[in-house]
């Protein structure tokens, strides 16, 4: 008898101490699971926090400058288109002034919204040529709208030269403000400074009229005439040149000209806008 209590109470310790340590490792199992949580919660709780600490909260000092990005012509435009159906001339220089104008301006805009300026797009069609009147009616409306802010009108061109009928030697970069002297010729002269920095780099000229004191060429053009603001138009090469339809098809010089227009803008804005609000 008393060896088979002995035996009882021996195979009650054994199974008793196994039933103890599957409960044990329960236990310390769930509290492993619980640590892990909470250092998962702790691990993402510090990514938010270093994604809020990423994001760029400050604000532009261009943010309160609109500019009014104007792409000349448009497919339907008669004419503007180079001289590649000339004799000796290769097709490969097949160039659209609509076309080269909507690329660049479409450079231009990117380089002013990544600095932090609010941009408009005048002439959004591609396909429909809009008068000049209701392009510069455009950018008025779109000022009334936005009367807190400081206003620019830019207008992108090519220039030609001849009838059509042949390459010409004519070549060069040039900007154009209305007649008589205002703000636009202080912006012009800023874009015209970056110009002469970059056009000569891509193997080209500018041309200006400097009898006025500044280099800017006038005329009144409707476009920049009818503009309540600031306004230049910008003659950006001949593509009725065979070089400087070369740059004008060419990514490292559409890239250049968009950023003569960015460079010379914020110049401006820096120079006169901003200094005089500070």
């Amino acid at each position: 008898m008393e060896f088979l209590k002995w035996l009882i109470q021996l195979l009650c310790s054994l199974f008793g101490k196994k039933e103890n340590e599957t409960s044990t490792t329960t236990v310390n199992q769930s509290e492993m699971s619980e640590n892990e949580n909470e250092i998962q919660e702790e691990q993402e709780s510090e990514t938010e926090t270093e994604e809020t600490n990423n994001i760029d909260t400050t604000m532009s000092k261009y943010s309160k400058i609109r500019v009014h990005v104007d792409d000349g012509h448009a497919s339907t435009t008669p004419g503007k288109r180079s001289s590649y159906l000339c004799s000796g001339v290769l097709p490969a220089l097949e160039l659209y002034e609509w076309k080269s104008n909507r690329e660049i301006g479409a450079l231009i805009r990117e380089g002013l919204e990544k600095e932090g300026f609010s941009v408009h797009t005048v002439t959004p069609e591609s396909d429909v040529d809009v008068s000049l009147v209701e392009r510069y009616k455009r950018a008025n409306k779109d000022k009334a709208q936005y009367p807190d802010y400081s206003h620019l009108f830019l207008s992108v061109h090519s220039n030609a030269h001849g009838h059509g009928d042949a390459w010409t030697s004519a070549r060069g970069w040039c900007i154009y403000t209305t007649k008589g002297q205002n703000n636009s010729d202080k912006l012009a002269t800023c874009i015209y400074n970056r110009a002469a920095e970059i056009i000569p780099k891509l193997g080209s000229t500018l041309r200006k009229n400097t009898s006025d004191g500044d280099p800017d060429l006038e005329e009144n053009f409707t476009v920049i005439y009818g503009a309540n603001m600031p306004a230049v138009l910008t003659e950006n090469l001949f593509y009725t040149n065979v070089e400087d339809t070369k740059i004008l098809l060419s990514e490292e010089g559409k890239r250049a000209i968009a950023e003569i227009h960015v460079k010379g803008i914020m110049d401006y804005c820096d120079k006169y806008i901003l200094k005089d609000a500070a």
